[in-house]
């Protein structure tokens, strides 16, 4: 689509009316996430009280709804549908996928995204500086940071040729990722093997599919799916003997190697101040998508000894968290 149609589309929706605001009711905020409940706690507290902050207290001067998809894009859509009823405000969605879900069917409503990428433009925002449209949030993917993990697979393990790729192929950012780790393959002369990850049950495959692949390690972007099958997708690689490398912290806490990426704690809790915005009569056009307010590495040392890995001094050193 050219930027003058979407421009023109842009200007013929109508703003999506506060309808807690109207009928003098408490404010009403949806939430719609790929993930599961659990893998997200952290981020959703970190959304709560960065509300707390600005004055939205849940059940007290705010009411939040939520739904989770735990991993599946077929499931989306009811949720969204079942999200709509409840009449909000404004969403908070968690990815790609959920944001075009709601925008698919309700246009003007107000959304929020903690993970805007490059995959929102033009098609939901006509740019980061000015998205003119409902959509508008906390960058997630800034630099070709799925590309550095290519870069850190390499100082982590001296001398590595093979990398495997896990990739969830209705992943709404996943065509962009893929693209961005072979190209950086590509410049450090590293070979790049995909595995696909399309429901929960092929985890186990996937991997033994690396393991004969003869990787010497495993990159795991940022997916709703590949979020929810985290913990066995790290104990199937703990039992492979395969260094799990991931683009969010939560990844090495709860037992990966290492991650290099946006603080997604601190995304969520930037979020909440786009949402409080709205909520107080802010356009989300009028918005500019915020670039993430820290960038780190964390490592996991005790996942590294167990690997039989002695990591470089010199990228511990680098590290903004480590593990022990």
């Amino acid at each position: 689509m050219r930027r003058r149609e979407f421009v023109g589309i842009l200007g013929s929706v109508t703003l999506w009316p506060l309808a807690a605001h109207a009928a003098g009711g408490r404010p009403r905020i949806g939430v719609l996430s790929i993930s599961s409940a659990e893998t997200d706690a952290a981020d959703i507290a970190a959304f709560r009280d960065g509300l707390r902050d600005l004055g939205y207290v849940e059940g007290k001067t705010v009411d939040i709804d939520y739904r989770f998809s735990n991993g599946s894009n077929e499931a989306l859509a009811p949720l969204a549908k079942e999200l709509l009823q409840t009449k909000p405000d404004v969403v908070l969605a968690s990815a790609v996928s959920p944001t075009r879900t709601i925008h698919n069917m309700a246009p003007a409503l107000p959304v929020v995204t903690p993970s805007f990428s490059d995959s929102f433009v033009p098609s939901l925002a006509a740019s980061f500086a000015h998205p003119g449209g409902s959509v508008t949030g906390v960058a997630s993917d800034v630099e070709q940071l799925i590309g550095k993990l290519v870069e850190l697979s390499l100082d982590a393990i001296p001398g590595t040729t093979k990398i495997g790729f896990l990739a969830n192929p209705a992943g709404g950012s996943m065509a962009r990722f893929q693209q961005q780790v072979q190209s950086m393959a590509e410049a450090h002369h590293v070979a790049v093997q995909m595995a696909e990850i399309a429901k929960m049950d092929d985890v186990d495959a996937a991997l033994q599919q690396l393991k004969s692949g003869n990787v010497q390690s495993i990159i795991v972007p940022a997916n709703g799916l590949l979020a929810s099958a985290q913990s066995h997708i790290i104990e199937t690689a703990d039992e492979l003997r395969l260094p799990l490398l991931f683009a969010v912290r939560s990844g090495v806490l709860a037992g990966g190697l290492a991650s290099y990426g946006v603080n997604q704690i601190e995304n969520y809790r930037q979020a909440a101040s786009y949402v409080a915005r709205i909520l107080k009569g802010a356009a989300p056009g009028d918005l500019p998508i915020e670039f993430p307010s820290k960038i780190q590495l964390v490592i996991n040392l005790k996942t590294a000894k167990t690997l039989g890995l002695t990591l470089p001094r010199s990228l511990v050193d680098r590290a903004d968290e480590v593990i022990e």
